[in-house]
């Protein structure tokens, strides 16, 4: 357990990262740094990544300057990554417009059901809020329309020799009963 937290008491990304499991769930307290470590640590490495949530709703929020997910990172690392909203999706970019590419924020409720898109160039996904509070829509079958998405981006890259795309799922510990316990038979 040690190598999991830092000295410190935060979660030990770098360690996390560095075993590339495909799929890494951490469900904790809110307020601990879950997303904001995970984001730091592959910015830190220039990896850019897949920023998920649930719902169109919650994605159209962070595309917004007052729902920016980068906004604390911003201030504490004197970064400047801002939401440009792009057909439905939202690309975080440094600076403005047409600086470097950090995520793009897409919601699984609207393209769990596209099949075509090329996400070739990203090997993460940070799933952000993945477990839904208590009074939040579902989304059918959930849990399927996820490892369809995950399909979409990883296009079967160990048969080509590469590391699989790693996803971290990332959520507050208010219901043990979700969607990804029961699908991958935690519970």
């Amino acid at each position: 357990m040690a190598k999991i937290y830092t000295k410190d008491g935060w979660i030990n990304w770098e360690y996390i990262f560095n075993q590339g499991a495909a799929f890494t769930m951490i469900v904790g307290a809110r307020g601990t740094g879950k997303t904001y470590g995970a984001m730091k640590e592959l910015i830190t490495r220039g990896e850019k990544f897949i920023y998920l949530r649930r719902l169109k709703t919650q994605l159209d929020n962070c595309g917004k300057a007052t729902g920016n997910p980068f906004k604390r990172l911003n201030l504490d690392n004197d970064w400047n990554i801002l939401p440009f909203s792009v057909g439905g999706n939202i690309e975080f970019r440094k600076e403005d417009r047409n600086g470097d590419l950090v995520a793009v924020g897409v919601a699984l409720s609207t393209v769990a059901t596209i099949r075509g898109i090329d996400f070739s160039d990203f090997n993460y996904i940070i799933f952000d809020q993945a477990v839904a509070m208590i009074g939040e829509k579902p989304i059918k079958n959930e849990f399927e329309s996820f490892l369809n998405f995950y399909e979409t981006v990883n296009r079967n890259r160990e048969l080509l020799g590469d590391k699989p795309v790693q996803v971290v799922l990332l959520g507050n510990a208010n219901r043990l009963s979700n969607p990804y316990f029961t699908g991958w038979r935690f519970m």
